[in-house]
């Protein structure tokens, strides 16, 4: 008898003998706030040393590529930066047709701790199967190369996160000034 076989035949009384020790059973037990899972991620694409990573961000809104690229805009956090993580994406400059921008006055019977914005802060996304098209923020644009690939990759990898697929995510950008570009998640380092 080869010695696996032997060790198995010598655990089973073991573990009989451990099985019936007389150990009440319990209930459930009430010990705090239940298990609130996983936290949504999804990536976010920053430079570093020339090229892109992703990196991965906790958001309520994991497959939304608006949200994301929101994310992307708002740059490396402290400790991402501390890791020499920087973006190619310029802060927004004022174009003639829009002004820098302001904050909209909320309405009088607004909760005071939401902050108000206008309309075209924030990224828009549509999508329709594997095609994204992307709104930038009027001023955002142009974008160089590099920046132009951390805005793709972001909004395709979010697409991703809740609607995996074997086919290339293509990505259309503007920021309603005249500027675009379009590519695909082609050559987009994964989390």
């Amino acid at each position: 008898m080869n010695a696996p076989r032997r060790l198995a035949l010598l655990a089973v009384p073991a573990l009989l003998a451990l099985a019936s020790c007389d150990i009440p059973t319990t209930g459930v037990v009430e010990a705090g706030e239940p298990a609130s899972g996983i936290r949504p991620n999804t990536p976010v694409y920053f430079v570093y040393d020339d090229a892109l990573v992703a990196v991965p961000r906790t958001t309520a809104y994991p497959g939304d590529a608006g949200e994301a690229v929101g994310l992307l805009l708002r740059g490396p956090t402290p400790g991402e930066a501390g890791k020499r993580l920087t973006t190619e994406i310029r802060e927004r400059r004022a174009t003639p047709a829009s002004p820098a921008p302001t904050a909209v006055e909320p309405p009088t019977d607004a909760p005071t701790d939401l902050q108000w914005r206008t309309p075209t802060d924030e990224p828009t996304a549509d999508v329709r199967g594997d095609r994204i098209t992307l709104r930038l923020p009027l001023g955002t644009g142009p974008l160089n190369r590099i920046a132009t690939r951390q805005v793709i990759c972001t909004a395709a990898g979010a697409h991703r996160v809740t609607a995996p697929s074997a086919a290339q995510v293509t990505v259309e950008v503007t920021d309603g000034s005249g500027w675009h570009a379009t590519g695909t998640d082609e050559n987009c380092p994964s989390l």
